[in-house]
């Protein structure tokens, strides 16, 4: 039987050196539900030749957001369906299809 297909959307954005990056798309079934998630691990921060693990979110420095090192073989895209990772991958439409596969019957 084949993989079900969800509707994907655009989650979650940010802002990085100018230009607006999906962080994250949400699957859908028919009935409008999220079933799963395709998320965007970040690495360090990269400034010239300084690396940043922890970023700042505000400008007080108060909310800081750590990031871990690069992840393994370039795959910075996580697969989740419900609360459990199903795979990673290099990109996102890749770590979609592992979600669809990980909901299809077998």
């Amino acid at each position: 039987m084949q993989a079900p297909r969800l509707r994907w959307m655009r989650g979650r954005r940010a802002e990085e050196a100018g230009e607006t990056r999906t962080l994250e798309w949400v699957g859908c079934d028919d009935a409008g539900e999220a079933i799963a998630r395709v998320v965007r691990v970040l690495g360090p921060l990269w400034t010239g030749w300084r690396s940043y693990r922890a970023v700042a979110l505000d400008e007080d420095g108060r909310v800081i957001e750590l990031r871990p090192g690069e992840p393994p073989d370039g795959a910075g895209w996580l697969a989740c369906v419900g609360g459990q990772v199903v795979g990673r991958a290099a990109l996102p439409l890749q770590a979609v299809r592992t979600a669809e596969a990980a909901l299809s019957p077998e």
